[in-house]
């Protein structure tokens, strides 16, 4: 794997959408960093790619851009602006970002 290739992690919904997401974003969720980098060698850190069976691509795609979002204003001293989500996926979201601990 070339060091581009270690700098992206390849993200599954369960409907097969796929996201790819740069790896300093990724670690933003605590479940994710934990898959990545902890001390146990997961398969998903060897593949860089992890498959969520209960995450639908839309609630992921959620996630990828709020872990983006938190990564772009983390240690900001300016104001935040809002993260915008739909009202319609606000309880299936909030639940997958806890799952995720982001």
């Amino acid at each position: 794997m070339s060091d581009i290739e270690k700098e992206y992690v390849k993200l599954i919904s369960s409907d097969g959408f796929e996201f790819i997401i740069h790896r300093e974003a990724a670690i933003r969720s605590g479940t994710i960093k934990n898959m990545l980098c902890g001390p146990v060698q997961f398969r998903e850190s060897i593949d860089n790619k992890i498959t969520f069976r209960d995450i639908k691509g839309v609630i992921l795609e959620i996630v990828c851009r709020y872990l983006y979002y938190k990564w772009q204003y983390e240690g900001s001293v300016s104001e935040i602006p809002e993260f915008k989500i739909d009202p319609e996926v606000v309880l299936e979201t909030l639940m997958t970002a806890d799952f995720l601990e982001c």
